[in-house]
């Protein structure tokens, strides 16, 4: 009898260790921010990724192997030049002035920052210079508003870029993200010391699918 109860036991033992959650691995996606055009203290900003499984898309105004961001949070900081761990995510984390921890992505702003990352943004001027710098700041602004960051610093049917860019959203912005993500970034490869979450967009889903539940296991073990 002992031995019958003996096997039941490593049965059951077997079958918990089965269905334990897995062990929690350490975020290994960096990035590396610099400055690029704007003058809000939010994007433009110019980022190197470090250990992606998948290349961001890029709208080619700096180096090769870099990508445009903006950011989604106010009330968080970031130094250039810094080395961050990246978590990549549908939703700002343990920051910003409102929008609630997690703040999902909005789709408006996904499909502004889509249009702009692939170069097909109306009334964005591309050309560098100021009024690439003007198109940076509204867009900046607008990106805030939508996340609850700030209150709106336009007034609707005004004709200002702001207007024009926000108008474009909340006409075409639909009901999905699409392939824009939002990176959390953290000071250490544990997923703490928060900084500010700036946005992504790939082109594979395969390997964002990858990636996306590397950072939920890795979120799960770790919030």
């Amino acid at each position: 009898m002992a031995r019958v109860t003996g096997t039941i036991g490593i049965v059951v033992l077997a079958l918990l260790l089965a269905s334990a959650p897995p062990a929690v691995a350490d975020l290994v996606h960096k990035v590396v921010l610099s400055d690029s055009y704007g003058t809000t203290n939010g994007g433009e900003f110019l980022t190197t990724p470090i250990d992606f499984t998948f290349v961001p898309v890029s709208q080619g105004s700096g180096p090769a192997g870099t990508f445009e961001t903006f950011c989604v949070e106010t009330t968080e900081t970031f130094q250039w030049g810094v080395t961050y761990f990246v978590d990549l995510n549908t939703a700002a984390v343990h920051g910003g002035a409102g929008g609630g921890d997690p703040d999902p992505l909005d789709t408006r702003t996904a499909y502004l920052y889509e249009q702009f990352i692939t170069g097909q943004l109306d009334n964005y001027t591309y050309a560098g210079g100021a009024l690439r710098t003007a198109s940076a700041d509204a867009l900046q602004h607008v990106i805030w508003y939508l996340e609850d960051e700030e209150p709106m610093s336009w007034t609707p049917g005004d004709a200002s870029l702001r207007d024009l860019f926000y108008q474009d959203a909340t006409q075409n912005g639909g009901d999905s993200i699409g392939d824009v993500r939002i990176l959390n970034l953290y000071g250490t490869a544990q997923g703490t010391e928060c900084h500010q979450d700036q946005l992504v967009m790939t082109p594979e889903p395969a390997s964002l699918l990858l990636l996306v539940l590397g950072g939920w296991l890795v979120g799960k073990g770790r919030r």
